[in-house]
């Protein structure tokens, strides 16, 4: 146990220099013995856990999308507790505000391109599907569901360009409403009603 304490603090230090030195330089410059010595670590222990420093930014992106993941999933198959999971995702964000500010320092596009986007929209697509949506053409699911996600995320990317000024439950908030308002061509307004109103 006191092992996993360790890796987890070691894992910590070299994340929380990365993101130090993510804010005086694009991350391609940023070379290992500059991590090593912000972590306090020898670089020994850093090749333990990473080959690179894009290693360390892929195992935080992976872990959102696992939280990102697990969040839908907690709705089963029902598209029905979208507010919900917007609002899980925002916590998500919210905790992990240093993430997503340097990350989308590095990289603008996270949440117009890439695994997020495409992951959210291949859910919403499903989801659409086992709710018993009004139309069962697949083009016309994915459509919809690229043009409520890419609305969603762009709200997101919105709140970090504006250096998380504004208060994230109002973008949250509206999120769910443009979802929603979004897929009303595609479910039925009872299950939308529903949709709208879990909190």
């Amino acid at each position: 146990m006191s092992e996993d304490l360790r890796v987890v603090k070691t894992k910590n230090s070299v994340r929380n220099a990365l993101f130090e030195l993510m804010s005086e330089k694009a991350l391609a410059k940023i070379t290992i013995s500059e991590i090593c010595v912000r972590a306090k670590i020898n670089r020994k222990t850093f090749y333990s856990h990473y080959r690179s420093p894009n290693d360390v930014i892929e195992e935080l992106e992976n872990e959102v999308l696992n939280e990102f993941s697990a969040i839908l999933r907690r709705g089963g198959d029902s598209i029905l507790d979208v507010g919900a999971a917007i609002r899980d995702i925002s916590a998500t964000i919210e905790q992990r505000q240093e993430f997503f500010k340097q990350f989308m320092r590095q990289n603008p596009d996270l949440f117009n391109k890439g695994k997020i986007k495409a992951m959210l929209c291949r859910v919403i697509t499903v989801s659409l599907k086992n709710v018993g949506a009004l139309t069962e053409n697949e083009s016309v699911l994915k459509a919809a569901a690229e043009f409520s996600i890419s609305g969603v995320l762009s709200l997101y990317s919105s709140w970090f360009d504006g250096n998380c000024k504004e208060d994230l439950s109002f973008v949250t908030e509206t999120a769910v409403q443009m979802v929603t308002k979004g897929l009303s061509a595609y479910v039925s307004e009872e299950k939308l009603t529903k949709m709208v109103s879990k909190k």
